[in-house]
């Protein structure tokens, strides 16, 4: 998938913003990271990758 990486970057980037304002806190950053991790461990990683990429497809797609 080529929008991988610069979806990671982006999303890193959004949190980064979202804890220097105080919106959220270290730990639930840490918690939901963590949450990624086994999620993508388990049988509903797949699903998850396919509906991203429709989504980013759907969204990039130019006529």
């Amino acid at each position: 998938m080529t929008m991988a990486m610069p979806l990671v970057m982006f999303l890193g980037v959004v949190v980064f913003l979202m804890v220097r304002s105080g919106e959220l806190r270290a730990w639930q950053v840490v918690l939901v990271g963590l949450f990624g991790f086994y999620l993508a461990k388990t049988h509903m990683a797949d699903p998850i990758v396919g509906a991203v990429a429709w989504l980013l497809t759907g969204l990039t797609h130019t006529y």
